[in-house]
């Protein structure tokens, strides 16, 4: 919204609403073809409650609500309390190994009555908003190395705690704020690594791991005989290519079994 004219209608990115109101009545829609039962009244089924459809549907309209008094709000009041927004949640994170609950299997919920919250969910706004202050900041270089580094620690931070509450998906979630730093000036190569280890971390879920350390250790030999005659000229080129195969290998031998395990 824009500060100056405190219309709503004003600055507001429609394209987005819709995408979110078509996306959310999709999921709606979806979840009632999946659990509908055949002779259920369709209208009293969805106001009941009871169904997860109806809880859906519900949660879809309070999620409006809310969206409209954040658009009524103005935004500066979300610029000054972005950091105090993070902590909250990075706090309500360290909060689950304390007094989390398992529901489901999922081990980072917080049960209040009947009420469940996962602060893992809660956190991704919070990181949106400490990131966009971040880099919206005059004096943020972003082309220098302590910046990069001070932005990657606000996503990873959050990344790191999931991983530890065992929510390896949704600690996948934090690393798309790479590509905005992408767009602010985050070199492609972190980009291409990140990308890399993806690729092994799936991969090592598909292949067994010793085959796949064969396979990488016949790929870094494959890439060493290429590379023999700049071997000779440059002498860290080989150091580079066996700190490489050791950090895959690792990956594969004990990064990935204990993130998954």
């Amino acid at each position: 919204m824009n500060q100056r004219n405190p219309a709503i209608s004003k600055g507001t990115d429609w394209a987005l609403v819709w995408l979110w109101f078509f996306l959310s009545l999709i999921g709606i829609l979806a979840i009632f073809a999946a659990t509908y039962r055949e002779g259920n009244p369709i209208v009293s089924s969805f106001l009941g409650f009871k169904t997860d459809y109806s809880r859906q549907f519900y949660f879809f309209l309070a999620a409006g609500m809310i969206a409209l008094v954040i658009m009524l709000i103005d935004s500066k009041f979300f610029t000054a309390t972005a950091n105090l927004w993070y902590a909250m949640g990075i706090l309500l994170m360290l909060s689950v190994f304390a007094i989390g609950t398992s529901v489901k299997g999922t081990e980072s919920i917080i049960r209040l009555g009947s009420f469940q919250f996962q602060p893992a969910e809660f956190c991704k706004i919070t990181v949106a908003l400490a990131l966009a202050k971040y880099l919206s900041r005059v004096e943020t270089d972003f082309s220098k190395t302590r910046a990069q580094l001070i932005a990657a620690g606000i996503a990873l931070l959050p990344a790191l705690l999931s991983i530890a509450q065992k929510e390896t998906g949704l600690a996948l979630v934090y690393f798309s704020f790479f590509i905005v730093m992408y767009r602010e000036g985050l070199p492609s190569s972190i980009l291409i690594i990140g990308f890399s280890a993806a690729v092994l971390v799936v991969a090592t879920l598909l292949v067994e791991k010793n085959l796949l350390a064969i396979i990488l250790t016949a790929l870094a030999l494959v890439l060493l005989y290429f590379l023999r005659r700049q071997l000779k000229r440059q002498r860290g080129l080989l150091r580079n290519v066996v700190i490489v195969w050791l950090l895959c290998v690792g990956l594969v031998r004990f990064g990935v079994p204990f993130i998954f395990k």
